[in-house]
């Protein structure tokens, strides 16, 4: 089956933008494995028709590396000959200088794909990279792109000041999952609820998304993935992608998902002492695995005390809550357990982290628009022990505007009593002064006259599913 290509309109664009540039042009792209990073390339690179040598490296010794990169090149420049098994350039220096070579007639893409194995196997091929670009590539008819998976080794050693091809890579793109939005176009037919509720499990991975059905329900969908090799080995393989010390990462990604979201907690549910539960906390967070959360109506977030941690990747948290604890179970072919499971908690796992993320989603881009009548400052929630929680809050101090805002993954219409308890609760939120206050109910499944009855003057948004969907589609 064909794979779909959706989305990435602004990374085409980027691209095209590069290719057009005089001269010799490095650009970097990265972002976890499986986002897109191949395809987004040679979707460009098919439809665009450009004269292009694509070669992906892997985690082999580095002659073989070389070998496989110099018969990329002999490929492109005599697609008919034969090329000897052995053949190979005697280093990087000469394959790159034939880079330069073959762009002599015409501009040139070269990419790349994983570079961060090559400088595994051979730490010294940046400064190698960096003097050839300076003397002779950069002056060339090329367009070099560098691909790799592990995000924090491509920052350390391609875009960090102390790397040598510091500032020579004008062009990065860290490639990020595909919205919500998208989704529509991998199963055109499921409902809203269910492709929300599968976007809430695998988060806007394409590869991931290719595994499910529109013509299947949610369960059987996910019972199919409980067999899939890649959701079961990925989560493992993408914390070792990216550390050094996956199993203490581990630890503490699995003590989050699991409900542990203060530092003391997780540092006893990993078996580790809090300064060093800090320093991993600290990388998850560089490399967005994992969000360090505060109320929204906090005014130094840095400083406060009430701040609570979240796994952000959605492949990750669904992972970690459901299929973790019972790897032994699936394993040996026993799914029972976990669907059990999901059938019991999916839909409070799906109202708790996908619903409520993509209601704050939707404030953006109402912002983004026009449509939500101020510009927020800050969007996020509100919890405390002496403040009510409350799903979604955005503000901006400056123009002394709030939303406060509750979001219900309910079968049924939003009730009179959601609406009485979000009026209750707001006076306790509100910061001191005189403030714009506008109210804003997500529902599922939409809201009954009562409840719309008892927010009377108040300014208020309702949004259910249907117009969420429809808005972050737009």
């Amino acid at each position: 089956m064909k794979k779909r290509f959706v989305n990435r309109l602004t990374e085409l664009d980027r691209l095209d933008k590069v290719y057009r540039a005089s001269s010799g042009q490095m650009m970097v792209i990265y972002g976890r494995r499986r986002v897109g990073k191949t395809a987004l390339l040679s979707h460009w690179l098919d439809t665009r028709g450009y004269k292009s040598v694509f070669w992906t490296a892997d985690r082999i010794s580095p002659t073989v590396q070389l070998r496989g990169f110099s018969h990329a090149l002999r490929r492109f420049a005599a697609p008919d000959a034969e090329i000897p098994a052995d053949f190979s350039y005697g280093s990087w220096e000469n394959a790159l200088l034939e880079v330069e070579q073959l762009s002599k007639h015409e501009r040139l893409v070269v990419v790349l794909d994983e570079f961060t194995y090559l400088i595994e196997a051979d730490p010294a091929l940046p400064s190698i990279l960096q003097r050839l670009w300076d003397h002779r590539l950069q002056h060339a008819n090329v367009m070099l792109v560098l691909t790799g998976s592990h995000a924090g080794m491509i920052e350390r050693e391609v875009l960090s000041y102390r790397s040598p091809l510091y500032g020579r890579a004008k062009w990065h793109i860290p490639l990020q999952p595909l919205p919500f939005g998208a989704v529509h176009h991998f199963l055109p037919g499921l409902s809203a609820a269910d492709r929300l509720t599968l976007y809430g499990c695998v988060g806007g991975i394409p590869q991931y998304l290719e595994l499910f059905s529109d013509q299947a329900d949610v369960f059987t969908n996910l019972e199919e993935i409980l067999e899939s090799s890649m959701i079961l080995d990925d989560a493992g393989a993408l914390l070792r992608d990216q550390l050094s010390e996956p199993r203490n990462y581990m630890a503490v990604v699995q003590s989050i998902a699991a409900g542990y979201t203060k530092l003391s907690e997780i540092a006893t549910m990993a078996g580790m002492a809090p300064t060093n539960a800090t320093k991993y906390l600290s990388v998850l967070q560089h490399l967005g695995i994992v969000a360090r959360q505060v109320p929204a109506t906090v005014r130094d977030p840095d400083q406060s005390r009430q701040g609570r941690y979240g796994v952000t990747d959605p492949y990750l948290r669904f992972f970690f809550r459901f299929l973790s604890p019972s790897l032994s179970y699936l394993e040996r072919g026993q799914r029972n357990l976990v669907m059990a499971n999901l059938t019991q908690h999916l839909a409070e796992f799906t109202g708790t982290y996908a619903f409520e993320e993509l209601c704050r989603e939707w404030i953006y881009a109402q912002a983004d628009t026009g449509a939500l009548g101020f510009v927020p400052r800050r969007v996020g929630s509100v919890w405390g022990y002496r403040q009510p929680n409350i799903d979604v809050v955005a503000l901006n101090p400056d123009e002394h505007t709030i939303l406060l805002g509750e979001c219900k993954w309910w079968n049924e219409a939003v009730p009179k009593h959601v609406v009485d308890d979000l009026l209750a609760k707001a006076p306790k939120v509100i910061p001191e002064g005189n403030w714009r206050v506008i109210y804003a109910l997500f529902s599922k499944s939409g809201f009954t006259t009562e409840a719309k009855k008892a927010m009377g003057q108040n300014e208020c948004r309702w949004v259910d599913l249907k117009q969420l969907d429809a808005d972050l589609r737009a």
